[in-house]
């Protein structure tokens, strides 16, 4: 097959798919990509085609005015978004199936215009309709069962409405005629759920087109360790790691001196992941204290004596992974359901949402994921479970299907 990615968003919505791309690659199927342009020299570097689609999107979400945490502010910014990556992707190689992630409003148009079908990724159960969750951009994850399917069947065509006339305007400009569900179509003839079966379940009343992997993950080789950093994790009590990933908050400069605090209140040394926040431009290395604007997981994490994050899908399964206690400061949309399965599972304390963070209370909650055996016990046992677990090879396989019933199976099962 030849394989045209095509994700928008954070390095949540790439870094998976570059994943995939290496499993798609090891079947001997072609990958190609069209992405934000601050990750192609990064894709490139793995070896695989990838064009921009002239979005930067750490640009875009720390310029002056942006506010990731306001719909209306994300309502503006997908309707600039449409007509860029429609013609990003018109633009784009022959390919036998378009994939899509993140932010991707025109996959599913430019594979119709070209009769191939469309496949959407998605990273977290709760992007599907399911009586389980609700939709991501409500962040109480307690309600009633029938209450979460309603407030699906109520918010469809509410976003159906804000995103239908620059979509079928796009649409009308390639020859295509417009769509009244536009939700429906953006999700494609496939819906592929790269979540962990046990951390994140896909919902038992799901659209029958969804289908569950487990979590795609990129396992290429982490870079070695910096002296510093490999003295920072030989720490003896081990120190807690602190990181944001691609989210930007407002407050940045006092969380990072609220987080560095709570660490130190219960006598551990942090190390910080800098991010696109810039969580450590007001912080000063030292003893207890080491800042990088980005570091690897896959080695981090382990060696750590709880994680404090966002609630990120890659951030919570490499925390799961790794076995470490969870403490999760959630910003928005599917940070909160991440949060609520962390405490759930048992895997850390309560979350705290992001504006509430003081150094008090984030101490308190530091205490109770280092302290209480209970929650480290958990942790590594989940990490047993899960450790090995890599959906990529499934979702080839999904894939191959697809492409192999095109176009028998053109019509999208509902």
């Amino acid at each position: 097959m030849r394989v045209l990615l095509a994700p928008h968003g954070t390095r949540g919505d790439v870094q998976p798919m570059l994943a995939l791309a290496h499993a798609l690659r090891a079947r001997g199927h072609a990958a190609a990509f069209v992405a934000p342009s601050n990750f192609v020299a990064w894709i490139r570097a793995q070896g695989f085609d990838a064009e921009s689609n002239g979005i930067d999107v750490e640009a875009v979400l720390t310029e002056p005015g942006a506010d990731l945490q306001s719909l209306r502010w994300q309502v503006r910014h997908l309707g600039e978004l449409v007509d860029r990556l429609f013609a990003s992707l018109a633009a784009a190689p022959d390919a036998d199936v378009v994939v899509g992630a993140g932010i991707q409003m025109a996959g599913s148009s430019i594979a119709e215009r070209r009769g191939v079908p469309y496949a959407s990724a998605v990273f977290c159960p709760c992007a599907v309709p399911s009586r389980d969750a609700p939709p991501p951009t409500v962040k109480t994850q307690s309600l009633p069962r029938w209450l979460n399917r309603l407030l699906w069947d109520v918010g469809g065509p509410l976003a159906t409405f804000a995103l239908r006339a620059p979509i079928n305007r796009a649409r009308a400009a390639i020859g295509l005629r417009p769509l009244d569900d536009v939700l429906d179509h953006l999700a494609g003839d496939r819906i592929m759920v790269a979540a962990d079966r046990d951390l994140a379940p896909l919902g038992d009343d799901a659209p029958a087109r969804a289908a569950a992997t487990d979590a795609w993950i990129l396992d290429v080789g982490a870079p070695a360790l910096d002296d510093r950093l490999a003295r920072f994790l030989d720490l003896d009590p081990p120190p807690v790691y602190v990181g944001f990933g691609s989210m930007v908050a407002k407050r940045a400069p006092d969380l990072a001196e609220h987080a560095v605090a709570a660490v130190r209140a219960v006598g551990r040394a942090a190390i910080v992941a800098s991010g696109w926040a810039g969580l450590g431009r007001t912080l000063e290395d030292g003893d207890d204290l080491l800042v990088a604007r980005a570091l690897p997981h896959a080695l981090v994490l382990p060696r750590v004596a709880a994680v404090v994050h966002h609630g990120g899908a890659g951030t919570t399964t490499a925390a799961a992974r790794a076995g470490a206690p969870q403490i999760v400061l959630p910003h928005i949309l599917d940070q909160f359901y991440w949060a609520h399965r962390v405490a759930q599972l048992g895997l850390g304390p309560r979350a705290l949402p992001v504006h509430l963070v003081t150094a008090d209370i984030l101490a308190e909650r530091l205490h109770q994921a280092i302290e209480d055996p209970r929650y480290a016990g958990r942790a590594a046992a989940f990490a047993e479970r899960i450790g090995d677990r890599n959906g990529t090879p499934d979702a080839v396989t999904l894939l191959e299907q697809l492409v192999g019933a095109w176009p028998a199976g053109a019509a999208r099962a509902t």
